[in-house]
Formats: C-alpha cells, structure tokens, sequence
C-alpha cells in the first residue's frame, strides 16, 4: 500500500514549549460536506489548533477540495494526505500515524470522524488541558450525542463470558463530578492516544475494513496494560447520516467481515460458532426478502473465511 505524503512540511511538530502538542486526524471518504461543518467548528476553538491533518480515502472518486475547509479554518493549518482508494478506517488512521511520526511528532493525536460536530468552542483547550496530567499510555474517549440529544454508544465493558462487546455506558452513570469513567472499549469517531507512547507503536488491524476496528485496538492496548478512560465531558455532537457515503449493502458486508474477524481473534470457539450460525441463518431466512441485503451478510462470510 503506497501512500503519497507532502514532502515539506511548514510546522515543527517536535516542540511546542514544554506542552506535547494535540494534533487532529479525521480519515475521509467521500465527506466533503461534513468536513467543511467540522473544519467550521476546528476554526472557531478558543484555543488554536497545532495542525489538522486530512487523509483522503476517495482521491480518485471524489477528492477532498481543501479551499471550503481553510475557507472556514481561518488560522488553523491543515494539511491532506492523500490514501488509497477506499482503504478503511484503519488504514487511514495508519497513515496518519506514521507520517505525524516521521514528521516528528510524539505527542497526542485527537481521531475524529468528519461527521462530529464541537458544539461549545473550547472543546480542543479542555482536552490540551486534561492531556498534561495523563500518562502518555493512557487512551481516552470523549462523550458524543446525537441530534436528539442522546448519547451514543462511545464506550463501555466487555462481557467476560462472550469477551464481546455487551454494555455501554449509560447517562444514568455519569455523575455530577463529571469524573472519567474506566472502560474495557471505546470508540474511534473521537478517540486521544499518543501512538508513540506504546510499544511497539499503537497502530490499527488495516484487516478491519469497518466498524470493529476500534474495539480491537482497545482490546490489545488494554492487555498492555494502558489505561482505558472515557470522559463525560466535553460532549461532542454527531450528525447522522452524514459520514461517508458508502452504499448500504457495501457497508453491510464490509462491517460483516470485520465483525467475522473479531470473532476469530478474541472469542473462544464456541463464540464464534454461536453467532456465525446465528449471522448465517438470519441472512438465509431474509434472503427471499431482502435478497441485496442477505448477500452481501453472506459474502462477508464468505470473504472473512
């Protein structure tokens, strides 16, 4: 996989005082319009942002226009990397990783999805704050609420029976002192680690296509021992349905096979019989009904092996 990265590059993300600088990575594909909302929102943080960096998913069906996002960025630097064609989540967020760290960046990255929106305005200065007193191994998540208000499922614990993902957290759970809660998994749409601080590196399973891949690197960060946190505060926001625009069916046997793999790695046989029998038998029972649907379940299964 080859990945086309700027040759020069105008910050210096080695030093910034004595303050290990945040830096954002959103991975898109085909987010023109949410990322233009979201650089919006980066432009007009209390607190200037170091560098916003772009990996490109879609440069070849439709490739980012940078001048609507610096339109709006005012004084925030961004700068795109392009990626491969429809190369997931994953694999952008690699990228991204690979290239802060050869550019000489040791500090923290702040992944978020093009469709997260920062309501308040000082989102990024409340968690440059909270970054200076944690361990660099520490990862942490952050609150996210949909447009109704509610909150979405960011973070939580593992079943110890399943090892799967059952419980999430809850706003009955967040009390008034607002204090970080420690969880077993959290999810990348906004998501703060410092990869270099983990060794080797923290890098993403690119053999997730989508969905999952976020719960497995919490998985093998946690059994390294690296602290887990989500915080009830800032609360972010999430326009839905506007994230990429991968059709229905496509999504559906690609999340298929990221969910076949997490099973092969991190559930015990008679896991990975129960619900495969059970994915596979649904998909049979819908086919006469939802024939797109049900095939593209099935040749996830198929492709995952």
């Amino acid at each position: 996989m080859r990945w086309q990265v700027p040759q020069s590059s105008e910050l210096n993300l080695r030093t910034v005082g004595t303050v290990l600088p945040l830096v954002v990575v959103s991975v898109a594909y085909h987010s023109q319009s949410p990322l233009t909302s979201l650089a919006a929102d980066l432009g007009r943080q209390s607190q200037r942002l170091l560098l916003w960096l772009v990996v490109d998913n879609a440069p070849q069906s439709a490739p980012l226009d940078p001048v609507p996002l610096q339109e709006v960025l005012e004084k925030v630097p961004l700068r795109l990397l392009q990626g491969q064609e429809g190369a997931g989540f994953a694999a952008g967020c690699n990228a991204a990783f690979e290239h802060l760290e050869h550019q000489g960046h040791r500090g923290w990255i702040w992944l978020l999805n093009p469709d997260i929106r920062l309501p308040e305005g000082d989102e990024l200065d409340r968690l440059q704050i909270w970054v200076q007193d944690q361990d660099l191994r520490s990862v942490a998540g952050t609150a996210v609420r949909d447009d109704f208000g509610q909150l979405e499922a960011s973070a939580g614990w593992i079943d110890p029976g399943l090892n799967f993902r059952r419980r999430r957290i809850q706003a009955s759970q967040v009390d008034s002192s607002l204090a970080p809660l420690a969880v077993d998994w959290l999810s990348g749409c906004s998501l703060i680690l410092c990869p270099t601080a983990h060794q080797p590196p923290a890098r993403f399973d690119p053999g997730y296509p989508l969905y999952y891949e976020d719960l497995d690197l919490s998985r093998r960060l946690a059994a390294s021992g690296a602290p887990l946190l989500w915080l009830p505060a800032p609360e972010l926001g999430h326009q839905r349905g506007e994230g990429s625009r991968t059709t229905s069916s496509r999504r559906l046997h690609l999340s298929t096979r990221s969910y076949c793999r997490y099973l092969h790695q991190h559930c015990a046989r008679w896991v990975q019989v129960v619900r495969l029998l059970r994915l596979l038998l649904t998909a049979l029972l819908r086919l006469p009904l939802q024939p797109r649907r049900s095939w593209a379940v099935l040749s996830g299964i198929r492709v995952a092996g």
